[in-house]
């Protein structure tokens, strides 16, 4: 992790941009990947600033400090950063508990099935993709003959919503969404 300071309208000091580094130090164990960290200090009349931002892999964070002592401005910056990323990391954790919520029936099923919760053994789910073209049903019957599969899916080009098609006791079984 790169440590930048900027010092506006102040001398530069090695004291601070040590003490800088120390405390961006101790962000560093929320952020996964941050390649780059950037300070900016100011002082206006009175007031000092201080400005952080931290560049890492498709994330931006900054924060802003401003007080009549350069040190609690800094303070203010780094508790303000340390509060934005850990609840970021919160916040996608949460996405990641909630990404797929249609396992839960299945561990359920599972479970009553005489399986352990805390079992090594996860449900099999297997995930198959399959190109999806516009065609008519005739052509989709035709399309469904030549292939070796026993289901197609496709835009029916009449209404312009996906359809599936499967092979059934001999004929074929159409299935057509309709809305509720």
């Amino acid at each position: 992790m790169r440590v930048s300071v900027t010092f506006r309208h102040l001398e530069a000091d090695q004291g601070v941009k040590n003490y800088i580094k120390e405390k961006v130090q101790k962000l560093q164990k929320y952020l996964v990947t941050p390649r780059e960290v950037h300070v900016v200090l100011s002082v206006e009349k009175f007031r000092h600033f201080a400005e952080l931002t931290i560049i890492g892999d498709g994330v931006t964070y900054n924060s802003e400090g401003k007080d009549r002592d350069l040190y609690t401005a800094i303070d203010q910056m780094v508790e303000k950063m340390d509060r934005q990323v850990r609840e970021g990391r919160e916040k996608a954790k949460r996405k990641r508990e909630n990404a797929l919520p249609f396992l839960a029936p299945l561990q359920k099923k599972r479970k009553a099935a005489g399986g352990k919760e805390g079992s090594e053994n996860p449900p099999l789910i297997h995930r198959r993709r399959f190109p999806v073209q516009a065609l008519s049903l005739e052509e989709a019957v035709s399309e469904l003959e030549l292939s070796k599969e026993d289901f197609l899916f496709f835009i029916n080009s009449d209404s312009g919503q996906i359809n599936g098609l499967c092979q059934k006791d001999g004929g074929y079984e159409w299935v057509e969404p309709y809305p509720k």
